[in-house]
């Protein structure tokens, strides 16, 4: 598909932080409180459900790490199909733990991370990363290195928050709907 000719095409490696690591909350106490986001309590509409809380020494090895504004994305079928993903937003002393069947994305100064989770919501985004998908049983996930290597036209930031407020408005739409016609 043709982008704009002023969208600079650039793989996503070189625009996001794949997978923080966590030793950038490494020096926090062990009884630090933080969110903790099993696969459950994201939805395939970025709802992120905040209900659980744990100290951070008991999740801090074997749990996927991520900050406030981070976006989170299921990498295993078929909930990555379903777009099933977030924009983590007040999380417990801004930090979360979840799934390992979680990528994280950190948006560079470069992307808005609103424009970022909708691109991982865009039908292009899923279904080449669902045909990219590895594994055996019904247990198939998504490489991250389909997520770095994704190639796409950037456009410039300001372009980006407009694009993503015309995103979120439509969204807010559609939610408003949904929910009308559930209270009928």
């Amino acid at each position: 598909e043709s982008v704009p000719t002023h969208w600079v095409p650039k793989r996503l490696r070189f625009v996001i932080n794949s997978n923080p690591v966590k030793s950038e909350v490494s020096d926090l106490e062990k009884d630090t409180i933080v969110s903790f986001v099993p696969m459950e309590s994201v939805t395939d509409n970025g709802q992120m459900y905040l209900e659980q809380e744990k100290h951070i020494e008991d999740v801090y090895s074997g749990y996927t790490f991520f900050k406030d504004e981070d976006i989170v994305l299921a990498k295993i079928t078929p909930c990555f199909e379903n777009g099933k993903g977030a924009i983590a937003s007040g999380l417990t002393n801004g930090i979360g733990f979840g799934t390992t069947e979680f990528h994280v994305l950190r948006a560079s100064e470069e992307l808005d991370n609103r424009w970022l989770y909708y691109l991982t919501k865009s039908h292009p985004f899923l279904e080449i990363g669902a045909a990219e998908m590895f594994g055996a049983g019904g247990q198939k996930r998504v490489p991250e290195s389909y997520i770095k290597n994704f190639r796409l036209g950037i456009p410039l930031k300001q372009e980006q928050a407009q694009i993503a407020n015309f995103l979120d408005y439509k969204t807010s739409q559609v939610d408003h709907l949904i929910r009308k016609k559930i209270a009928l």
